[in-house]
């Protein structure tokens, strides 16, 4: 490994979030190119002029001759490169003057303690102070988690990814518990694992075992939907977590391990079936199967008569202009004599289950309550908006119906409930377990609570399946809606949808509808070329085959655009892939150019330019700035 003083001259790139830079620089009085994680972006900090202690090798590669440094230290006057680079505005002639006038212990003991002193100088107002002030923490926090974990084997790269994530706290929250990193997206349990035993922490520890068995029970519910595990497949995971071989981890250590953690209320372990699950989620599902059971009992009057419901069923076919289907009237009859306030709606697509969340709404209003007093509610905000239009009541996402105020805490709950006599909840499929409890636990105890649902739709992501599994309980009322409507002759979508779904290929599928159109553009004898074929050559053939669809494609989105309100939002392509021709990068930037040409305000960043007008995908929340809660926002 080469060790070489550089001077930074260039930013050529930086990734705030992993600390990757390209820069150029002088080595002596050459002039090269370093590549590699430097910590010290992550604080946003200009590092132009400073000069760094590189350790690493000289590589060539397609762009020509570069230093790969997998550390580098700070050479520079560490006190003067934060007054003249971290702090905007001081200066370097400022700067040198309060290291000369002060001296750099005293100027440091005066920045922690006692940083209004430094008021006196002039040039430094109240608003510089707390830039200078904030700086100064921020980079002092920076220095303390690398000086905390670089001496271990920890990566600057691992290192700018723990800042970026935990702020200013990240010391004490990986001293705490260094499997706090697994939150990081990216980062696994046995990554967390390998830096908690290079921070010291015993191969045997209990505290080792009892993270390992928190990790699994949560990896499993988060990422495959399962609530619990039983007890053999629970020891499986544990030893692949913990990289164990079979005999080093006994039955009875981790029988140990998971009392402890009952005791502590972090699980609970049914000794009887051997199955164990986070104790949160066995609490709220508990309270949920409570929850419904109460509801369905037929302990509260019914809403109105046969013959009433039967009257308004009337009406209603007379206003829309064609006849409800016997399971549809049904749904009706349910609600309007039952003596529950829970009731299920449930049919696969195009089986009217908006126009009978309509019907009822509308039934309810005029029998129950006042219109003020219903509302729905979907995941999505797509799928609220939809109910919306489609139904004439007021439809929210349940973040903000329950009024989301951030760090997992809603204004409406148990103790202040939702002041809605009706609350209908659609997509009730997509609902995962945490949510629909936090849902529940806001509606009051007389409301009447409709939930609308496709018992086809995949669970939804996150712990639990609330839906699902309350369709299969007995105790529930339901109505199944099996009738398929199609509106047009020549709209055959919903009806493909649903024979794909009982794994039946449609029939006609080649030929062009009004909603649907397969075009084919394959390699012939793919497989048997795959046989025959060297892979350079069988590469050279996918590749034009994807140029071709790629063509396809694009002169498609460009076909459309006259023909939609809104190019950019209407026109979805899916792809599979992030790279290649068929790529998400590839494919991004054509549709762009396509669909948003002259969108204005662009912003580049990373390669990629963002325009007004552009759809973007979010992919995390946690970084996204929400707006509050507003009465604003409802409207």
């Amino acid at each position: 490994m080469v060790s070489l003083k550089f001077k930074i001259e260039r930013v050529s790139y930086a990734n705030l979030e992993t600390g990757y830079v390209v820069l150029r620089g002088f080595v002596e009085r050459h002039e090269v190119t370093a590549v590699g994680i430097l910590p010290d972006v992550a604080t946003n900090a200009d590092v132009t002029g400073v000069e760094y202690e590189l350790e690493g090798d000289w590589q060539v590669n397609k762009y020509g001759r570069q230093f790969s440094f997998v550390k580098g230290r700070m050479v520079t006057n560490h006190l003067f490169y934060f007054l003249t680079k971290v702090v905007k505005g001081l200066g370097a002639k400022l700067a040198g003057e309060l290291i000369e006038r002060l001296g750099e212990e005293k100027l440091m003991v005066i920045l922690e303690k006692e940083p209004e002193r430094l008021l006196q100088f002039k040039g430094i107002k109240e608003k510089k102070l707390s830039k200078i002030v904030a700086s100064w923490q921020r980079q002092k926090n920076l220095r303390e988690l690398s000086a905390y974990l670089l001496p271990h084997g920890i990566t600057p790269h691992f290192l700018v990814r723990a800042f970026n994530y935990f702020g200013d706290k990240a010391v004490g929250k990986i001293k705490e518990n260094p499997y706090c990193l697994t939150e990081i997206r990216g980062i696994g349990f046995k990554t967390a694992d390998k830096v908690a035993l290079k921070l010291g922490l015993p191969y045997d520890s209990p505290f080792r075992i009892q993270s390992a068995l928190l990790h699994c029970l949560l990896e499993a519910a988060e990422e495959e939907g399962h609530t619990y595990l039983p007890h053999g497949l629970l020891m499986e995971r544990l030893k692949e977590n913990l990289d164990l071989k079979s005999g080093e981890l006994s039955p009875a250590t981790v029988g140990e391990a998971l009392r402890i953690l009952a005791e502590k209320g972090e699980v609970y372990h049914d000794e009887f079936s051997g199955c164990v699950s986070l104790a949160a989620y066995k609490k709220m599902e508990d309270y949920l199967l409570s929850y419904f059971q109460e509801k369905s009992k037929p302990k509260w009057s019914p809403i109105t008569t046969h013959e009433k419901a039967r009257e308004f069923i009337e009406r209603m076919e007379q206003k829309i202009g064609f006849s409800f289907s016997p399971e549809q009237k049904n749904s009706i009859f349910q609600i309007a004599t039952g003596k529950s306030r829970v009731y299920t709606l449930l049919g696969y697509a195009g089986t009217g289950k908006t126009t009978m969340s309509r019907t009822i709404l509308e039934f309810l209003a005029h029998y129950f309550c006042r219109r003020e007093e219903i509302v729905c509610c979907a995941f999505t905000g797509m799928a609220s908006a939809r109910i919306r239009k489609l139904s004439g009541f007021p439809a929210y996402t349940i973040h903000t119906l329950l009024k989301y105020k951030g760090e997992n805490e809603f204004e409406y709950g148990p103790e202040n409930r939702l002041p809605y006599r009706v609350i209908l909840l659609d997509e009730a499929s997509m609902v995962n377990l945490q949510l629909f409890y936090r849902l529940v636990r806001a509606i009051d105890d007389d409301a009447l609570f409709i939930m609308v649902g496709d018992p086809a739709q995949l669970p939804p992501i996150g712990a639990g399946n609330v839906f699902g599994d309350l369709v299969g309980k007995d105790f529930l009322i339901k109505t199944t809606l099996n009738t398929i409507f199609r509106q047009e002759e020549n709209s055959v979508l919903v009806h493909f949808a649903n024979l794909i779904r009982k794994g039946e290929i449609p029939p006609d599928y080649h030929k062009e509808y009004d909603d649907f159109s397969f075009l084919l553009q394959d390699l012939p004898g793919y497989f048997k070329l795959k046989r025959v074929l060297p892979e350079k050559e069988l590469k050279k053939r996918r590749d034009e085959n994807n140029e071709k669809i790629k063509r396809r494609l694009l002169a498609l989105a460009a076909s459309w655009v006259g023909k939609l309100r809104y190019p950019a939002w209407d026109f979805q392509v899916l792809s599979p892939m992030r790279l290649g021709i068929l790529g998400t990068e590839v494919l991004n930037p054509a549709l762009q150019e396509i669909f948003n040409p002259k969108g204005k305000n662009g912003i580049s960043l990373f390669g990629i330019t963002l325009k007004e007008g552009d759809k973007v995908v979010h992919l995390r929340n946690q970084d996204m700035e929400a707006v509050p809660y507003s009465p604003y926002v409802l409207k």
